[in-house]
């Protein structure tokens, strides 16, 4: 984690988790192992409840905080307070740069009522185990000036108030509000309880309802809490991060899971899949109850081994999703996190992502033998301008082009745009053509990427459909490349009597397929090679009530409009040009006296 993150938790996170906990702290009796005594709920539950103190690890061993937990009935399946924990909400929220996120908590009887800042509610009804949404979107957005479903989470104000990188563009963006949503808690035998002035859910579904859309979890080891990403635990070649070493090695060890928990494990991932999956007509799921049946799974999900439990999830990952934006992230801490790389070794990433893996390693062969010291990310070859970079990489926390310019050495996408646009448009430039080399992109941050669209054409315009509640947004951007804050023609390169043209292949995927099917709606920019990937949902990270934790496809499908209809861009652009050898991609030389022909 960076430190200007670091230091923005440990200044406001642990602030408010400290503020929240100490209300509790002073009549720890409320919560702690004397508060067993039943009481009956209006739905004619009957609940005992015993506190425990613990401790809440966020993003870092170093930065922790008092957090309590609750039981019901002499089950291990813990619970938060909704009542003291939504309060931190606002803190976690202002780490993300979201400084206006607020909610309105009200309670009545069996009812809580959370209103957001904006004025979209949502009610939870712990008598029936519902959660209901008058509009689930406009309450999970961060904020006002964002739209209802807004694709970039950068926030574009610095801390003068003026407006940087980005640009929202209210006036030619569009909104169709989705159905209201009710979840049904109870449907999944997922219980909400209310005893007296605490209202309690399942610690796993304040996860699946509250933080999945930032793409965080808490787990929870059996010892201790850890607010953290899906794939925060391990490092990139699987090993235990930090953090990873801590939640792994303090956890609980087990052979056996309890019934309780067991199930519970089985039904929340099932309702956080129902929910947050976002292809499941693509791929015929009816519910993933019915999926974990007929494939043979549920019988591992329910047998209360933890090994077996997360050789399902695996499964599940990578041969009955199989999109290549779904992948296993780690296994729980009864397995250990060596199961992982046991499942990798045997089984891979899965058929799809692994496919897409090794065309990759054909392109980045070929492309080695013409820049065996790597490619630039910007070059110029007589008239012809390539601009490359293989991940669509947003400004790190500690740097701000607005105080130091971007250079040639700079490894952020917005940062080689920025350079790149200066160089192309400076006084007396040769360049007649310019090339966006994203032939081995695999797509990254989706701001970097409306940067990039925009520093072409001047304007991006991004469709977004939610196939779990059927909004439609279509948001704009104007883009600030010259860093002027100004927001105008000099900062983009459409209309300046340049030919501009974009490589694409199979391996551009996601960002770097979006990109190629938002220029293909153009007719600026011309596509070159091969059609690029696809990928169309945003993804999101989910965790399950044992510890682990898979990447899926979100119901947030990128898509392009065309005669007021949204179409997904999963099946990828065809190309206006096509090349045939992977050598052509790269023999830049000739491929100047191809793209030459062409005009």
């Amino acid at each position: 984690m960076n430190k200007k993150l670091k230091k923005g938790v440990s200044a406001a996170l642990i602030c408010a988790m400290m503020l929240t906990t100490a209300a509790t702290a002073l009549n720890v009796t409320a919560y702690a192992d004397t508060t067993t005594k039943t009481t009956t709920s209006t739905a004619a539950k009957s609940y005992t409840v015993k506190g425990k103190m613990t401790t809440m690890y966020i993003f870092d061993p170093s930065i922790k905080g008092p957090n309590a937990l609750y039981f019901v009935n002499g089950t291990d399946i813990p619970y938060i307070d909704l009542a003291e924990l939504l309060p931190a909400m606002k803190s976690i929220m202002s780490i993300f740069g979201v400084q206006d996120f607020n909610m309105d908590i009200k309670t009545e009887g069996n009812k809580m009522t959370i209103t957001r800042e904006t004025g979209f509610p949502c009610i939870i009804d712990f008598a029936e185990d519902t959660i209901y949404y008058y509009d689930f979107n406009g309450f999970n957005k961060f904020g006002e000036d964002q739209s209802l479903i807004d694709v970039s989470g950068l926030q574009t104000k610095d801390e003068n108030g003026k407006l940087t990188y980005l640009k929202r563009l209210k006036d030619d963006t569009t909104e169709r509000y989705g159905d209201d949503v009710t979840l049904d808690l109870g449907a999944y035998n997922i219980d909400l309880v209310r005893k007296g002035d605490k209202y309690l859910m399942p610690l796993q579904t304040f996860n699946d309802v509250f933080l999945f859309s930032l793409n965080m979890s808490v787990f929870y080891n059996g010892k201790a809490l850890f607010l953290a990403g899906g794939d925060a635990m391990l490092d990139s070649d699987n090993n235990r991060t930090a953090l990873g070493k801590l939640y792994y090695k303090d956890s609980v060890k087990k052979d056996k899971l309890s019934k309780e928990l067991t199930e519970f494990n089985y039904n929340e991932l099932c309702f956080a899949l129902d929910t947050h999956y976002g292809l499941k007509e693509i791929h015929n799921i009816k519910s993933f109850d019915n999926l974990f049946r007929n494939n043979g799974l549920k019988e591992y999900m329910l047998s209360g081994n933890p090994q077996a439990i997360d050789t399902a999830v695996y499964y599940l990952a990578t041969r009955y999703l199989d999109d290549v934006h779904t992948k296993y992230g780690m296994a729980s801490p009864a397995s250990g996190y060596k199961l992982k790389k046991e499942f990798l070794k045997i089984g891979g990433e899965g058929p799809s992502r692994d496919a897409s893996f090794a065309l990759g390693k054909k392109f980045e062969a070929a492309r080695a033998k013409y820049y065996p010291d790597g490619v630039p990310a910007y070059e110029e070859i007589g008239d012809t301008a390539f601009i490359t970079f293989d991940e669509f990489v947003t400004v790190p926390a500690d740097v701000d082009h607005y105080k130091t310019a971007p250079t040639a050495k700079t490894t952020d996408t917005m940062g080689i745009i920025s350079y790149s646009v200066q160089q192309i448009l400076r006084k007396d430039s040769p360049v007649k053509n310019v090339v966006l080399d994203l032939s081995c992109n695999g797509g990254g941050s989706v701001d970097t990427a409306i940067y990039t669209v925009g520093a072409f054409l001047g304007k991006t315009a991004v469709s977004i459909e939610d196939s779990f509640t059927g909004a439609l947004v279509t948001s704009a951007y104007s883009v600030d490349t010259n860093l002027d804050h100004k927001f105008n023609s000099k900062d983009y390169l459409a209309g300046k009597g340049l030919n501009l043209y974009c490589l694409e292949s199979g391996v551009s995927f996601s960002c770097g397929n979006l990109v190629p099917c938002l220029f293909k709606q153009s007719d600026e920019v011309s596509l070159i090679g091969q059609a690029s990937g696809g990928g169309a949902c945003s993804v999101l990270w989910i965790s399950t009530a044992t510890g682990s934790s898979i990447r899926i496809s979100s119901p947030n499908r990128l898509s392009f409009m065309k005669n007021g209809a949204f179409y997904d861009v999963d099946r990828g652009a065809e190309p206006d040009f096509a090349l045939s050898k992977i050598d052509s991609y790269y023999d830049r030389e000739k491929l100047v006296e191809y793209i030459d022909s062409l005009l």
